[in-house]
């Protein structure tokens, strides 16, 4: 996020903001999992999320107390205002699947490019390419469900193949329908469903540059190639 631009105490009254999140691969009732910006917890259902300071304790020593979010910190709950003003650094990890708005409401902090808040709650969820979103330009519509390491994976048409970390190990293919995927998890989460006409412009995106070859990265594994 930028430098702080107002701190504005919201009480009950959300604003609403886009974030991105991981997926859990439980097909019955998938997890949305931690991404981007802020402390690493899982949003679990039905139950609102609570922003709390994760620098650690170390760095503490000699600082004030505080509740998050805080203007003298970096805590809080993140949300952005557009998903066009987020970076696009080329991955080195699988990029994340979901995108969706939250509701933040309690005290807030208001940044050039988006929030950060004591209180949330997810919006409206959908499924994207994790390839076309945030790696190059493509459909976006997931047909295809992949895992790895107990995270899920939406891929389209041109990355069904699945993705490729720098050390050789891939995503598989979990057989699973995306779009049943995507029903249970906002039945999981109560929530609507973000329209897919509102995030076309992150699969129009210019593919991200190559790095140099000494830094990981991921790689689209070619259909033909795969499993």
């Amino acid at each position: 996020m930028a430098t702080d631009r107002n701190v504005v105490d919201w009480g009950d009254e959300p604003i609403a903001g886009w974030r991105i999140w991981n997926l859990s691969n439980d097909a019955a009732a998938p997890r949305l999992l931690p991404a981007g910006s802020g402390v690493g917890d899982v949003w679990q259902p039905m139950q609102v999320m609570t922003a709390r300071c994760g620098v650690p304790s170390i760095l503490k020593i000699g600082r004030r107390r505080h509740e998050a979010p805080d203007i003298g910190c970096s805590c809080g709950i993140y949300a952005s205002r557009s998903l066009d003003e987020s970076e696009r650094p080329r991955p080195a990890w699988p990029p994340p699947c979901v995108v969706g708005t939250v509701a933040l409401w309690g005290g807030v902090i208001e940044h050039e490019i988006g929030w950060r808040g004591q209180f949330a709650y997810a919006a409206r969820l959908g499924l994207v390419c994790s390839m076309c979103a945030w790696f190059e330009p493509g459909p976006g519509v997931p047909t295809v469900v992949h895992s790895f390491a107990g995270t899920s994976y939406a891929l389209c048409d041109v990355h069904r193949g699945g993705i490729q970390l720098q050390d050789g190990r891939r995503t598989r293919p979990t057989g699973l329908d995306p779009r049943a995927f995507q029903a249970r998890l906002l039945d999981t989460y109560a929530v609507d469903l973000v329209p897919i006409d509102s995030v076309r412009s992150l699969f129009r995106r210019r593919r991200t540059p190559e790095p140099p070859a000494y830094v990981p990265s991921i790689r689209v594994v070619p259909v033909d190639d795969a499993p």
